[in-house]
């Protein structure tokens, strides 16, 4: 069985190797063979790609009123919004979406994994729009503009060139026909007000976003939320500092702990709650809630803190008071926050983040570590970045005192 299994594992290697390939050299020649429709018919359907997860979904919501306002329903135009199936279901529970803006789930990463569901894709789209909008470039989106006939394709880039690897490097380069590029330490919601302005929404203002109102989730005490996983490990700020921050919490203000995240950071949790001394304050609701369920638990705390993540997203949307442990290899993208419009209402979220000089890792070689060996052995040992790891115990129990200050200091 285990040499059956054995071959199994490698045959499903050579397999995505053989579809990614045919994928990247699909896609790229229909990008050097394409040429503008003559004589079609206008179309005015717009697309936006949107391939990213529940974070960036998040940060996205305020600009998408905007994009239907630009491109009106009542001039002929119809705009579709295609997102992967996970972040339609999450921004339906959590937020409003626009009447106006039509959703059409696609999943991006089978979309680069799977060469029959990357043609069906392709056909489905071809000849549809004349403007394709991409709010936040990725290798999924870059092989969906190259393979796509829009006569516009409108790409928001990177600050900075990338370098590495070299396919991906090609593909940013040749995907677009239009790029607009943000300034290297532009936060997400100003860099979605620029590509709106670019398109002609000359008065948007960037602004917090808001989620909806939810029923309470959780009954009982007060308790502050706490998120000890991210979508990859390489933003996974340590277990046992995480655990040591959860007793000064229980500790400094006498309410509980509950852990948030998907079902894929469970594992984080379960750690967590092994190494602090209070466990019976700390409860664990990773990957056992809805997604309306996750964002009420944040809504109804005391405070978050947490790694970058969706949470801590949801937590500013929320107007919670939060502190995020954070990187520096998207360096200014996500953290630390900023808008044209403040509503003064809440806190925006505390960053912290060690400055490094390989930051800007994922701007200019896709991956995390780029640039400094230690850092990608960490990262392939399945270890936080050395940027992540740096941040103290006692720099985040200060920022959460700064943020929301302890009963003792209230008095």
């Amino acid at each position: 069985m285990k040499g059956l299994d054995g071959i199994k594992r490698v045959w499903g290697v050579l397999s995505l190797g053989w579809n990614r390939a045919c994928i990247a050299a699909d896609a790229f020649l229909r990008r050097m063979l394409w040429t503008r429709r003559k004589n079609a018919p206008r179309s005015k359907t717009v697309l936006i790609v949107f391939q990213q997860v529940f974070g960036d979904a998040v940060l996205l919501l305020d600009s998408l009123p905007e994009y239907v306002r630009l491109f009106p329903k009542s001039e002929g135009y119809a705009v579709k919004l295609l997102i992967r199936p996970g972040a339609l279901s999450f921004l339906r529970a959590v937020a409003e979406i626009p009447q106006d803006l039509q959703t059409e789930p696609v999943d991006f990463k089978r979309f680069l994994e799977s060469y029959s569901y990357y043609r069906e894709v392709v056909r489905r789209y071809r000849g549809q729009a004349d403007l394709l909008i991409v709010p936040g470039t990725s290798l999924s989106a870059e092989i969906f503009s190259c393979a796509n006939d829009a006569p516009r394709k409108v790409g928001l880039v990177r600050p900075m060139t990338l370098r590495r690897p070299l396919t991906m490097a090609l593909f940013a380069k040749i995907a677009y026909t239009e790029r607009v590029t943000p300034e290297r330490d532009e936060m997400m919601l100003l860099r979605h007000r620029r590509l709106l302005r670019y398109l002609g929404s000359q008065d948007y203002k960037a602004k917090l976003p808001r989620l909806s109102p939810q029923e309470r989730a959780v009954s009982g005490p007060r308790y502050c939320a706490l998120c000890p996983g991210a979508s990859v490990p390489e933003k996974r700020w340590p277990a046992e500092k995480f655990a040591e921050v959860a007793d000064f919490i229980v500790e400094t203000y006498g309410i509980s702990v509950r852990l948030c995240g998907g079902a894929d950071e469970a594992e984080c949790g379960a750690r967590l709650s092994r190494l602090v001394r209070h466990p019976e304050r700390v409860v664990s609701h990773i990957g056992k809630t809805t997604f309306a369920e996750w964002a009420s638990i944040i809504q109804y705390a005391d405070f978050v803190v947490g790694n970058d993540s969706a949470t801590i997203h949801l937590a500013a949307a929320a107007r919670r008071p939060c502190v995020c442990i954070t990187g520096v290899y998207d360096k200014g993208q996500f953290f630390p926050y900023q808008a044209d419009e403040r509503d003064g209402q809440g806190a925006w979220p505390t960053d912290l983040q060690k400055d490094m000089p390989c930051a800007w890792c994922r701007t200019v070689g896709y991956a995390s570590g780029y640039g400094n060996p230690a850092c990608k052995a960490a990262i392939r040992a399945g270890e936080c970045a050395l940027c992540v790891g740096a941040v103290t115990t006692d720099e985040v129990k200060n920022a959460i005192l700064a943020c929301c200050p302890a009963p003792a200091a209230q008095s």
